[in-house]
């Protein structure tokens, strides 16, 4: 099996948080992609995926899809050998350089064809070498790199602030700080993020806490949780089960410890 995480070049990192390309000769087990907080644009350059939820369908080799999960659990399952090649986007990355408010996304199917050149498609499925399928999507997205309002700015720092800090009182602060109405304030998250802001923040806060829990290989989660902002256990296996449809004991196995490597720092 090869796994493969390259992080962008400038002034890419702004905007994305990492290449990443999963390859193997045989079927592969794919976890479950989570509710999250980012975008991901995954290739599929292997043999056919199914895909169980939200919807049934099938990934064809060649094709391309753009991914928002934000209160559905994508399944996908491999049908023969394996290579999947993702663009996985920050928080506020993929409005800022596509313009498609993140509500018109969220938890559907999207095909890449939707934003992208069907002559770079196909240049990415013939593509002869992994260098120059990140130079290709490299090349594309620099040319979506657009000059960034005031307004802008502040927002992703609104987002960025509310993504890092697992306190409470945060919302408030970061709007208090912008000094625009709530309506305002919701209606330019929502675009970028494709949800409120208090649900972003409890998607913010999960996300962390499963990533240190999955790297650190721990079952002991109560500490963990804690230490990210949960008031106390129940709490935090409500919130759990949730986002995953388990407890943090049933979800907590070697087998999820072990691919890992694909939910290390995803929607960033």
């Amino acid at each position: 099996m090869q796994t493969l995480l390259i992080r962008p070049t400038s002034p890419l990192g702004a905007y994305i948080t990492q290449f990443w390309l999963w390859e193997q000769s045989n079927p592969l087990v794919i976890p479950d992609i989570l509710p999250g907080t980012g975008v991901e644009i995954m290739f599929n350059l292997g043999a056919p995926l199914a895909i169980e939820l939200p919807t049934q369908t099938q990934l064809k080799s060649g094709d391309g899809l753009v991914i928002c999960p934000r209160k559905s659990v994508f399944k996908m399952k491999a049908t023969g050998a394996t290579k999947l090649l993702s663009v996985r986007f920050r928080s506020a990355g993929f409005f800022q350089l596509f313009g498609v408010p993140l509500t018109a996304i969220a938890d559907q199917i999207v095909e890449a064809s939707q934003i992208m050149p069907k002559e770079l498609l196909l240049r990415i499925i013939e593509s002869g070498s992994n260098i120059e399928l990140i130079s290709l999507l490299e090349g594309w997205l620099m040319q979506q790199i657009r000059p960034k309002s005031s307004g802008a700015t502040e927002l992703e720092w609104a987002i960025d602030q509310i993504y890092y800090q697992n306190c409470h009182d945060v919302i408030v602060n970061v709007k208090g700080s912008l000094k625009v109405s709530e309506r305002t304030f919701q209606r330019k998250f929502k675009a970028y993020t494709g949800v409120d802001a208090k649900y972003f923040e409890r998607t913010s806060r999960f996300q962390s806490t499963l990533r240190a829990l999955l790297s650190g290989r721990s079952h002991q989660y109560t500490s963990v949780a804690l230490d990210h902002g949960y008031y106390d256990q129940p709490y935090f296996i409500k919130e759990f089960k949730r986002f995953t449809g388990q407890t943090p004991k049933q979800f907590l196995t070697e087998e999820n410890f072990m691919l890992n490597h694909y939910n290390n720092e995803i929607y960033d």
